[in-house]
């Protein structure tokens, strides 16, 4: 089986957990289960196992020593991250939040017991009010790639 993998005794004998990318197969094994003899794998059935016919298919595959196919689940970058705290930010502030409730919202309870009126916290959910007023301005444009952002050089432009 491939990925990294944890065996565990608990009361009712061991368990497997098998990790490869983002596939999670946990498996109870049986006592009386030697190298080589033959298992048997259970599924619990329920109203919706015609809907995880796929992950079980994908299972199914890692226990035949398959490796699943790559996910095309990637990390979020610090770009995408700004990205969605900015956009929260403008939605706090279109509902009618005070700065203090809207970095509450975004950075935790903890993070404003430091606020006062001229901190950092303050400057960051400016700077993110900012940024998310120009994506309203046309900015997400250039986020999709549609039109080019004044970072971009001169003369590069394709002829119309």
């Amino acid at each position: 089986m491939p990925g990294r993998k944890r065996l565990a005794l608990g009361g009712a004998g061991l368990t497997l957990l098998t990790e490869v990318s983002t596939q999670r197969l946990l498996l109870s094994l049986a006592t009386d289960l030697v190298d080589g003899a033959a298992y048997a794998c259970m599924v619990p059935l329920g109203p919706g196992l015609r809907g995880q016919l796929e992950a079980f298919n994908a299972q199914a595959g890692v226990l035949r020593g398959h490796a699943p196919a790559r996910s095309c689940v990637r990390p979020a970058t610090r770009a995408a991250l700004l990205h969605l705290r900015a956009l929260q930010a403008l939605d706090g502030t279109q509902a009618g939040a005070s700065h203090r409730d809207i970095a509450q919202a975004l950075f935790g309870f903890e993070a404003v017991v430091r606020w006062h009126a001229d901190g950092e916290l303050r400057a960051q959910v400016r700077h993110l009010l900012r940024r998310a007023e120009a994506y309203m301005g046309g900015g997400y444009l250039s986020l999709a790639g549609i039109r080019r952002t004044a970072a971009d050089p001169p003369g590069d432009e394709p002829m119309r």
